[in-house]
């Protein structure tokens, strides 16, 4: 039996990473995660500037697997480590990423589908962060969730653990688009296309300034546009 949970293949310039666990509702082992972020990391996904992720069997993935046995030598500070690397991989891909949901993504799981610039899920995939009913503390989510869906929202997700239908999830601003279950593949064929339709480098100048202007003062916001349109004239 295989032991690589995660494949990446390249094509042109798309690479596409599927989580390929299913009997196992794709939970994440440290081994799963050790592999996710080695692909982000390695060649075959930084050489291309669109990286598709999506997940085999009906669920995209339950979390961590809080069940698991480590390997032999390896720490918990070791494995709690090998959880920013991955999303650290994930946020620093230079490029666009698109996750394509359906079933269930809880915990890490939607970690990965809310910090994706592009989410499209089914319109029968429910999404939340799960930590609070095994015992945890999600320190990582709290990093970021509250810039997606508001101080109010992510307390309500983080305390409750309680998880969002698609819809709602959409309406918070947690996912892009909501597709028909079985128009989620053509859905998320569809995006990568008009994607395809611009060139590498006015994707990610575009993604580029939109992370940027965030950190200008609203007030400001238009002479920095200005700005920046005159020093590129």
């Amino acid at each position: 039996m295989s032991d690589q949970f995660v494949t990446l293949e390249t094509t042109g310039r798309v690479a596409r990473l599927r989580l390929d666990r299913p009997a196992h509702g794709n939970l994440i082992t440290s081994t799963m995660m050790r592999q996710f972020a080695d692909a982000l990391g390695g060649a075959g996904a930084s050489g291309a500037d669109i990286l598709v992720i999506s997940a085999a069997g009906p669920d995209f993935s339950l979390g961590r697997d809080q069940h698991e046995v480590l390997p032999e030598g390896m720490t918990k500070a070791d494995n709690t480590r090998l959880i920013v690397e991955a999303n650290d991989g994930l946020n620093g891909f230079p490029g666009i990423t698109v996750t394509s949901v359906r079933g269930r993504a809880v915990g890490f799981g939607c970690g990965v589908a809310l910090q994706s610039d592009f989410t499209v899920v089914a319109d029968t995939a429910v999404l939340g962060f799960d930590e609070i009913r095994h015992g945890l503390t999600p320190s990582f989510v709290m990093g970021y969730v509250e810039a997606y869906v508001g101080p109010k929202r992510a307390l309500d997700l983080i305390l409750t653990g309680r998880v969002l239908p698609a819809h709602e999830a959409e309406r918070l601003g947690m996912v892009s688009r909501v597709a028909g279950a079985d128009d989620l593949e053509a859905a998320t064929e569809a995006l990568v296309a008009t994607l395809l339709t611009s060139s590498p480098e006015l994707l990610l100048a575009n993604k580029s300034y939109l992370h940027d202007i965030r950190d200008v003062h609203p007030d400001a916001r238009m002479k920095h546009a200005l700005d920046r349109a005159l020093s590129r004239a």
